[in-house]
C-alpha cells in the first residue's frame, strides 16, 4: 500500500469516525467545501457546511447512538483521482450489529488538492438485491413511498 493509498483510506476512516462521534463537522471534515453527496434516499448537499448541519441534526436526534461500520476498495484511474468503492452498514442504539435493511454500498471520489487528498463526492445506495428478500423489498419500498406522501 502507497502514501497516496494509505491517506485516501484515511479519508475513509475519518468519516465513519466522524459519524461514530456523532459530530456532524467531524463527519464532513474529509470532503472539498464544494461536494456532490446524494444520500440513499436522494437527498443531495453541494456544500460540506449543508452535509455537517443536516447531519448533526440527524445525530442529535434520529442517529443518536448509532455507529457506521464499512470497509472500502480504492483505485486510481488517474495520479490525482481515486474511486472509493464501500461497503457497510449502521448499527443502531443498543444493537451489537448492523441491520441488515440498513446495508449499503457506496462509491465516492477523492482529489489531490495542494492540501493533501480529499473526498469531494459520495453516493450511497441501499443494498436491497430484488431476488433476495423479494417480499421484504416491496413492503420496505411501499412504507417508504407512503412516508414520503
Amino acid at each position: 500500500m502507497n502514501t497516496d493509498d494509505k491517506e485516501v483510506r484515511e479519508l475513509f476512516a475519518q468519516f465513519l469516525a466522524g459519524w461514530n462521534a456523532g459530530d456532524g463537522t467531524a463527519f464532513a471534515a474529509p470532503f472539498t467545501d464544494d461536494i456532490d453527496f446524494i444520500g440513499f434516499d436522494g437527498t443531495s448537499f453541494t456544500t460540506k457546511a449543508e452535509l455537517a448541519s443536516f447531519h448533526q441534526e440527524l445525530f442529535d436526534k434520529f442517529l443518536k447512538g448509532t455507529r457506521l461500520v464499512g470497509e472500502v476498495k480504492v483505485r486510481f484511474p488517474h495520479p490525482d483521482l481515486a474511486v472509493l468503492v464501500g461497503r457497510g452498514g449502521t448499527i443502531m442504539r443498543g444493537k451489537t450489529k448492523p441491520s441488515p435493511v440498513r446495508d449499503s454500498i457506496q462509491t465516492l471520489t477523492a482529489i489531490r488538492t495542494p492540501t493533501g487528498w480529499r473526498l469531494t463526492s459520495f453516493q450511497n445506495t441501499r443494498l436491497r438485491p430484488m431476488g433476495k428478500n423479494f417480499l421484504r423489498w416491496v413492503i420496505t419500498d411501499l412504507l417508504w413511498k407512503g412516508a414520503k406522501k
